[in-house]
């Protein structure tokens, strides 16, 4: 039963919850209060690709995928209403058009052959402008001009950085129309054809050795099904790592191959990324796209694969705590017996937390990825759970419940339990429900809430309470003779005794009533075995009470004839409900 300490726990613990949660809102900071008298700036957030340094802005300029140089620009606060000044990334987008219609017009279908493209650096209005010049024709087309902010960011002087970037776009437009002519379309087409069934083999005998791994992880846990806890494990595991034959439990061999295929998985899903993103980057209309799946496809599959790696690494940890746990006894529990049992729970409990930290984790990193502030995603996160507490009360008295369970070794998983109205063993505990498995194989589901009163009928030892009724004309010393040597031999089994605690005790009788007599029997038995030696126990009675003659208990009726004055039996015949 929850009692007033047990409330006070519970009670303290959601105020702590709901502090936490409370430090997770976005409080305004001191840093960001408007003074009287000072003109604040709005912070704008820059666009993808755009860096602020100061008064400078700077971002890339791509061609065919790849990055040339960067260029800068004053910083635009409002890019809403930017005046005079052109931002950074609509510059470079400008100076990327430009390469891209002086790339078309020199592969121009009507050429038999791709015109050569000549780049050069002039001087014009005292500005240095760097263009592009198509074969043989008269007019040049301006490409981008060197501002005194690009000089600034780079350090350099302007007609150094011009003669720069003007040979990093000669070299990079004669490769972009090397890289379309005919042949060279052929000899990328040849090599993707090779990468890609480069690819489809690998994964192939990735795909093989899962399956084999799959069928592996079926022969144990078939093993883990049939075999008895009590028998020693099979000798044969694993063919590829012998080595784990004397180290891991069934279960922890399982999830080794587990851990392996969830690798293999993973290792495949890579290859296959990684293959694409090389096909695409051989070709240079689709080079653009190998950055696109190097870029947040990979980033997510990282995280995606990490967290899940990191999630397989601690269940191994948790089983080999567990393991080690139960050995040394870490923090002298005053039940030993009860040590596998209470460990095993709050392991278990453990590791669905530390489950949901790693699934949290995942998508707050993905979320990330996607532009949005952390702080943010927290502070929201931890609204919604203030919010979501205060709506479902139920859930956080569950979870609160939950932990005083674990914490008070209330029961465990693998305990039979009686939690009215229902009774069964405990198949599942975490920190929101119990679920019992009854005699008829009903899987029932309690809230942690809902339960007030427990009895653990397998809580350190366990005991048999035997009555046995036997009629009222029974010798009482004669019987508890009998029954004090059928105990004693039944005891002295060596199959029985492990069993139990200490040898059958014959307390008498406890009443005489007109069905009988009735004789207590105790027997104190290890924890859940009381079912089985009470079965046992009481069939060794009823043949002892056969053979040496005696009767169950039954009910006993007397008749009394009425006479008349006269002295005479009023009937001559007796009924036949006479006994």
């Amino acid at each position: 039963m929850i009692n007033v300490h047990q409330r006070r726990w519970r009670w303290g613990a959601i105020a702590l919850v709901a502090f936490f949660f409370t430090l997770l809102s976005p409080w305004i900071s001191v840093a960001q209060v408007a003074l009287p008298g000072i003109s604040q700036t709005p912070v704008v957030p820059t666009p993808p690709g755009v860096t602020r340094l100061g008064e400078l802005e700077i971002t890339d300029v791509r061609f065919d995928g790849s990055s040339l140089f960067t260029i800068a620009a004053p910083t635009v606060r409002d890019r809403a209403h930017p005046g005079n000044v052109i931002p950074v990334e609509v510059r470079a987008e400008l100076i990327q058009s430009n390469l891209r219609r002086v790339l078309h017009s020199a592969l121009d279908r009507r050429r038999r052959s791709p015109e050569l493209v000549n780049i050069g650096v002039a001087r014009l209005n005292n500005v240095l402008v760097i263009s592009a010049r198509i074969g043989q024709a008269e007019r040049t087309t301006r490409l981008l001009t060197v501002t005194e902010a690009d000089s600034d960011y780079h350090q350099l002087p302007p007609d150094t950085l011009a003669q720069q970037w003007r040979d990093i776009l000669q070299e990079q437009m004669n490769r972009a129309i090397q890289e379309r002519t005919y042949a060279a379309l052929v000899a990328q087409a040849k090599q993707a054809v090779l990468t890609f069934f480069t690819v489809a083999g690998a994964s192939l005998i990735l795909w093989i050795v899962q399956r084999f791994l799959i069928r592996q992880r079926q022969h144990l846990q078939q093993q883990l099904d049939t075999t008895p806890p009590e028998t020693p494990e099979p000798e044969w595991v694993l063919s590829l790592l012998p080595h784990l034959q004397h180290q891991f439990f069934l279960k922890q061999r399982i999830q080794l191959i587990s851990l392996v295929r969830y690798l293999l998985l993973w290792g495949q899903v890579a290859l296959w990324l990684l293959g694409l993103a090389a096909i695409l980057r051989l070709f240079p209309m689709t080079r653009w796209l190998s950055s696109q799946v190097y870029g947040l496809p990979i980033l997510w599959m990282v995280v995606w694969f990490g967290t899940g790696l990191l999630n397989q690494f601690a269940d191994l940890a948790f089983d080999r705590l567990r393991v080690f746990w139960e050995q040394n006894n870490l923090l002298r529990f005053a039940d030993t017996q009860r040590r596998t049992l209470r460990v095993s729970t709050t392991v278990e409990v453990m590791r669905s937390c530390k489950t949901a930290v790693i699934y949290l984790t995942r998508l707050v990193v993905i979320l990330g990825s996607l532009g949005m502030p952390v702080s943010s995603i927290l502070a929201v996160g931890g609204f919604l759970a203030l919010a979501i507490s205060l709506g479902s009360q139920n859930l956080i008295k569950d979870i609160i419940n939950g932990l005083l369970i674990v914490w008070e070794d209330q029961y465990g998983i693998g305990d039979v339990v009686e939690i009215e109205p229902y009774s069964g063993m405990v198949e599942n505990l975490n920190l929101r429900i119990t679920q019992l498995r009854n005699a008829e194989g009903k899987l029932i589901t309690i809230p942690n809430s809902t339960i007030t009163k427990v009895a653990n009928l397998t809580r350190t030892w366990s005991r048999v309470n035997l009555e046995l009724w036997v009629d009222v004309e029974t010798n009482p010393d004669r019987l508890l003779s009998l029954l004090n040597d059928l105990s004693i031999r039944f005891y002295e089994e060596p199959e029985w005794q492990l069993k139990m605690l200490e040898q059958p005790e014959i307390l008498g009788i406890d009443q005489i009533t007109a069905s009988g007599l009735l004789v207590r029997i105790w027997i104190k038995t290890q924890a859940g075995q009381q079912w089985a030696v009470g079965r046992e126990f009481r069939r060794r009675v009823l043949n002892l009470m056969a053979a040496e003659g005696i009767a169950v208990g039954r009910l006993h009726q007397q008749l009394h004839w009425a006479r008349d004055r006269n002295g005479k039996d009023e009937n001559t015949h007796p009924s036949p409900l006479e006994s």
